[in-house]
C-alpha cells in the first residue's frame, strides 16, 4: 500500500505542475512550487507504560505529501508506525520503524485520514518527545 501512496503523491504533483504551467498570463512553460509545511505536533512529551503506543490522529489531510516524525526517547526501544485511509477509501501502513533514542522518519501520505503511532517496548516504559510535520 505504500506504493499506492507514493503513486498518488507523484501523480498529484505532476498534475499540479501541469496546472501551474497553464495559468493565464504565465510567461514560462515550467513552474516551481515549494512544498507547504504544517507543524501538526510540536515537541509534545508523552510518558508511556511498557509496550504502549500513543496515537496521533489527523482526520483531514488535504493533499498528497509526506509526514516527518522527529522523536527523542529515554529508551532505545522506540518505534514509529504511520497508517492512513485515503479519501478514495484505500488504506496504507508503514510497518514498524525503529528510531531508538533519537531518530527521524519520513513517509508519504494521501489526502484523508492519517495516524502516527509512537511506541516503546522497554520493560520500564519511556518518556518520548515528538514533533510531526506535514509537507504538501
Amino acid at each position: 500500500m505504500t506504493f499506492l501512496a507514493l503513486t498518488y503523491y507523484f501523480a498529484y504533483n505532476a498534475t499540479r505542475s501541469s496546472l501551474n504551467a497553464c495559468e493565464l498570463g504565465a510567461t514560462s512553460t515550467s513552474s516551481v512550487s515549494t512544498p507547504s509545511e504544517q507543524v501538526l505536533v510540536n515537541d509534545q512529551t508523552i510518558s508511556e507504560a511498557p509496550s504502549e503506543v500513543y496515537d496521533f490522529n489527523f482526520n483531514n489531510i488535504p493533499y498528497a505529501g509526506y509526514i516527518e516524525v522527529i522523536v527523542t526517547s529515554t529508551t532505545p526501544n522506540t518505534t514509529v508506525q504511520i497508517s492512513g485511509r485515503s479519501i478514495e477509501g484505500w488504506s496504507y501502513h508503514s510497518g514498524v520503524m525503529w528510531v531508538g533514542t533519537s531518530g527521524t522518519v519520513y513517509f508519504p501520505v494521501a489526502p484523508g485520514f492519517v495516524s502516527v503511532g509512537v511506541g516503546n517496548s522497554d520493560p520500564n516504559g519511556a518518556t518520548i518527545t515528538v514533533t510531526i510535520i506535514y509537507y504538501s
